[in-house]
């Protein structure tokens, strides 16, 4: 069976291994994780606004306010941030 092109395992090798039954599978073996520079913005937050709001702004998605949330760990309440805070903005991989 072969993995299809658009599937985040499509760069992955595969091998036949026995189940605990004995049978052979296929199975799509791991690789190991990679060093990755991740580039990002210093924001500063300005009267009133909210992180969704930021986040349609850097990613034209407001839903993905998520990650600008794990990019900063220690603001624990995103409601409404206070103007002046200086957020990590990620912006993908150097």
């Amino acid at each position: 069976m072969a993995i299809s092109r658009t599937s985040r395992y499509q760069r992955n090798q595969t091998a036949l291994v026995r189940d605990r039954y004995g049978r052979e599978r296929l199975a799509v073996l791991h690789r190991p994780p990679q060093d990755q520079v991740l580039r990002v913005s210093d924001y500063m937050c300005r009267t009133h606004e909210r992180i969704d709001t930021v986040s349609a702004d850097f990613y034209g998605s407001e839903s993905s306010w998520w990650m600008i949330g794990e990019a900063n760990p220690t603001v624990l309440d995103w409601t409404r941030p206070e103007a002046g805070l200086t957020i990590v903005v990620p912006r993908g991989l150097a």
